[in-house]
């Protein structure tokens, strides 16, 4: 055991005389407003790597989690006198509220000889709901009070309800030029076919041209979330985010990441303050087409019955 103790600090002995660096990181307070951060808010920070000339810096992104994601990243690097500094400059938002940590970000730092991974520190801001301060819940002033109901006083309104929701369906119907009672259908669509179809249907909406980008997006999540479960026979229109991305993972879906990025930028738009550029709110779109055609499987045409 002390052999292998004296082992491990050699190698980090040899290694600190290899690779020569500091680390440092820090927010932008030019550009974050520290005192009135809400969510969905951007919030940047920097990290700047100071090396000796032989040896380079890459970051590693990361797996995005529920409640805080990098939405971009730039790079630029300065020659000091004997030594390079490389700068990252990151552009993050949270979901969720109180006393938050941007966690370390990873980096390599490389050389003719060698690689070792190295870490900034962690960051904390406190995040701030975008609800009143004065919200709050409404509670009963006294205990309800119990009423009793007899079978007509049940029965009457649903048959009611049941009469009004028949005689919309009926004139529905009718004023599309549709069959009254609809006709068998001959042929199962496959799912990336009604999905596709959907998405053509969007598009005359012309949603972006509008300004209604929130509507835009909320269209997009159902038809991906639909499209899933026609696809993969699972309830996805009904899972919450982490639950489609381990549901993908266990079905080792193709391009998982891909559908869980468009889900996470729709969660963005539908909850948070957030509003895309028009480049990204139209290619959002050709994502998810790219998905549907890269997981759709062979169109499965029932036998009709002559009969």
């Amino acid at each position: 055991m002390k052999k292998l103790i004296i082992l491990v600090v050699f190698i980090l002995f040899i290694n600190s005389f290899v690779f020569c660096y500091t680390i440092d990181a820090k927010i932008d307070t030019m550009k974050t407003d520290l005192k009135h951060l809400e969510v969905g808010d951007r919030i940047f920070f920097d990290v700047s790597v100071q090396h000796d000339k032989e040896s380079g810096v890459h970051y590693i992104p990361q797996e995005q989690s529920e409640i805080f994601i990098i939405l971009s990243y730039t790079t630029d690097i300065q020659n000091l006198d004997n030594e390079i500094q490389t700068g990252f400059h990151f552009a993050s938002a949270f979901f969720d509220t109180g006393l938050q940590t941007i966690p370390p970000q990873e980096f390599i730092l490389t050389s003719s000889e060698d690689s070792v991974k190295i870490y900034s520190d962690s960051l904390q801001v406190t995040i701030n709901s975008i609800l009143p301060a004065d919200s709050v819940a409404l509670k009963d002033i006294k205990p309800p009070v119990s009423l009793t109901l007899g079978f007509w006083d049940i029965a009457l309104p649903i048959l009611i309800i049941g009469i009004i929701i028949l005689a919309i369906i009926l004139i529905t119907r009718s004023r599309k030029g549709l069959p009254i009672i609809p006709e068998k259908k001959k042929k199962k669509l496959s799912a990336h076919v009604i999905a596709l179809k959907k998405i053509e249907q969007l598009k005359l909406q012309d949603y972006i041209t509008k300004g209604d980008i929130k509507r835009y997006y909320v269209e997009i999540s159902w038809i991906c979330r639909e499209y899933l479960e026609n696809r993969y026979h699972k309830l996805f229109l009904e899972m919450t985010g982490f639950e489609i991305r381990q549901s993908l993972k266990n079905l080792n879906v193709e391009k998982r990441m891909e559908i869980n990025s468009i889900l996470q930028e729709c969660d963005r738009v539908k909850f948070a303050k957030y509003i895309p550029p028009i480049h990204d709110a139209e290619k959002i779109l050709d994502d998810l087409v790219n998905v549907i055609y890269a997981t759709k499987e062979q169109e499965i045409e029932e036998v009709q019955d002559e009969n």
